[in-house]
């Protein structure tokens, strides 16, 4: 392959790049006025505080709750300053891993190059630093989980995927596609150590709540019932258009509105979709118009990405390769498909999705150069 004039030009662009992100985070999180928290931020800072009273909250995944009580104990009164700045650390370093997986890869240097520049500077990621959230934190789990399988370190990648669920819930399928990949490829060995892994931290936090150190997530059933609540961006977290019963029965409700209102669930579900991936979403008051126009950027990479899988088997990469991508696509993709996205849910996707838009874009030009020297 192909590689810039010496190996000194690509390391300083690529640090150059690394540091003018790492410009671009601090002013973000400390000089934009922008604030740290979201619709769910305290909720978060409920929970991290119960688990340190010994009264833990059952709602969200636990991960990010244990994350916090963690700052909480060693730094209290700084807990959110230091997160934002954690996060602003795990991005360097996601950045930083990426660039490590695709070397491992032997993804020529140009290419490697302009992913990590469209990773360093994509508006979702920039503006996600600030945030008390899962985004940065489970990306972060789940890009170093891959970079272990990678250097085949598979217990640890197995362990830390797990972890990565424990923060973001729609990363549950990457490992387990991960594992059924292997045994398909008849790489039982590797499969088998990835699932150690990963039965581990399942059953790490399985003794976490039955010790009572934490709650079990009980945010399920409201999760069920507001997929068939409502359509696209319009959700109803409140569920007022349900009765007692079908409350209380929510995996029931979701089956029954399926057998009743087909028509009305596949809208609903493509609808998802558009949330999840499409190139327009309504301004809303806290973004504003050219807010979702950059959002809207997720979209040109989501199709380029799934021509890059679709034709993974003509590109000069080795076809493992593209699918160990794809996975935090597809997982979140189905999960989000089932079940209902709002504009932060396809955040954990959206740097794979680049990874495989500039390696299929890469496939088009040369196929281009090819049949230009054959006619």
């Amino acid at each position: 392959m192909n590689s810039l004039s010496n190996k000194t030009t690509y390391e300083k662009l690529f640090y150059l790049i690394l540091f003018l992100g790492l410009l671009a985070r601090v002013y973000v999180a400390f000089f934009s006025g922008l604030g740290w928290y979201g619709f769910d931020t305290q909720i978060y800072l409920n929970m991290a505080e119960g688990i340190i009273e010994g009264n833990p909250i059952s709602f969200f995944q636990n991960g990010l709750p244990l994350f916090l009580a963690g700052i909480m104990l060693l730094a209290e009164g700084s807990t959110t300053l230091i997160f934002v700045v954690l996060n602003i650390a795990m991005q360097i370093f996601i950045i930083i891993m990426i660039e490590k997986i695709l070397t491992r890869y032997n993804v020529e240097e140009k290419v490697r190059l302009l992913v990590i520049l469209l990773i360093t500077f994509y508006p979702h990621l920039v503006s996600n630093v600030r945030f008390i959230y899962t985004e940065t934190s489970s990306l972060f789990l789940i890009v170093l989980s891959i970079l272990l399988y990678t250097w085949q370190k598979y217990p640890a990648s197995g362990f830390i995927g797990y972890l990565s669920f424990t923060f973001r819930p729609s990363l549950l399928l990457v490992l387990p596609f991960i594992i059924i990949c292997d045994f398909f490829r008849k790489k039982r060995s590797p499969a088998l150590k990835t699932t150690i892994g990963f039965i581990t931290g399942l059953l790490l936090f399985i003794s976490l709540e039955w010790s009572g150190v934490v709650a079990p997530p009980g945010n399920q059933d409201l999760n069920t019932l507001v997929s068939v609540s409502g359509s696209g961006y319009n959700l109803d977290f409140k569920l007022k258009n349900f009765t007692e019963d079908e409350v209380k029965h929510p995996v029931k409700t979701y089956f029954n509105f399926i057998a009743n209102h087909p028509v009305e669930y596949a809208k609903q579900r493509i609808l998802t979709l558009w949330s999840l991936w499409g190139p327009l979403i309504p301004p809303t008051e806290n973004s504003g118009t050219v807010g979702m126009i950059l959002h809207g950027l997720r979209f040109p990479f989501f199709i380029l990405a799934v021509f890059c899988l679709i034709f993974r088997k003509k590109m000069e990469y080795d076809e493992s390769f593209i699918l160990l991508m794809s996975f935090p696509i597809i997982s979140v993709t189905l999960i989000h498909f089932f079940t209902f996205s709002s504009q932060r849910h396809q955040f954990t996707a959206e740097p794979f999705a680049i990874v495989l838009s500039v390696l299929f874009l890469d496939y088009l030009i040369k196929s281009g150069k090819k049949s230009t020297k054959i006619i």
